[in-house]
């Protein structure tokens, strides 16, 4: 399955939706950030080695976060099921949705289209209503920081058993860990309020 049938149906317009960081201050955060097209090389290397293998990473981060029962609370919150069921029922949602945020990140590691889909739904809510559909809608930011690294370090053992030198696992993790940082940080302006972010 390439990008283009993941994503490309449900690929939000180009207008960025209303409280979406602008191309400007997304720019400048990948440039602190110091994300580069070695970077955006390894994304593309990364989702070449793990699409075939999505299930397995997605059991593994399953397991990860069953060892933390408020993030497993917190999280099926968010899918609007039991997630910790996902490897063993073969949830399909949960697998459909991981898999689309890994190519997503991937393919697209500036402005992810589920990053745009997401505020786009919360765009047109009052602000009151806005932060009472959010805080139902998405685990607690400290959740969103705090699983940033474990991502990155569970998909190591992946990356190790295809074959790859370790300096290419090292610089694709880099990228992988740089990408998610930044959607962590797009994200964070749906829950900071006014001019902190």
């Amino acid at each position: 399955m390439n990008n283009a049938q993941l994503v490309g149906e449900d690929m939000v317009a180009a207008a960025i939706p209303p409280g979406f960081p602008s191309a400007e201050e997304v720019e400048l955060l990948w440039r602190i950030g110091l994300f580069s097209s070695d970077d955006e090389r390894a994304l593309r290397k990364l989702w070449r080695v793990l699409k075939g293998q999505t299930d397995d990473y997605l059991d593994m981060v399953l397991g990860m976060v069953a060892a933390y029962p408020a993030l497993a609370t917190a999280l099926a919150a968010v899918c609007q099921e039991n997630i910790m069921t996902a490897s063993a029922d073969g949830s399909a949602t949960v697998r459909r949705l991981f898999r689309q945020w890994l190519s997503e990140t991937c393919f697209s590691p500036h402005e992810p289209p589920w990053l745009k889909r997401l505020y786009s739904l919360y765009s047109d809510l009052p602000p009151e209503r806005s932060a009472q559909t959010i805080s139902a809608a998405l685990p607690g930011f400290r959740y969103l920081i705090a699983l940033s690294f474990p991502l990155v370090a569970t998909v190591r053992s992946l990356l190790v058993s295809g074959g790859l030198a370790a300096q290419e696992i090292e610089r694709m993790q880099s990228a992988f860990l740089k990408a998610i940082l930044l959607q962590v940080t797009i994200l964070s302006k749906l829950y900071v309020k006014g001019e902190l972010w």
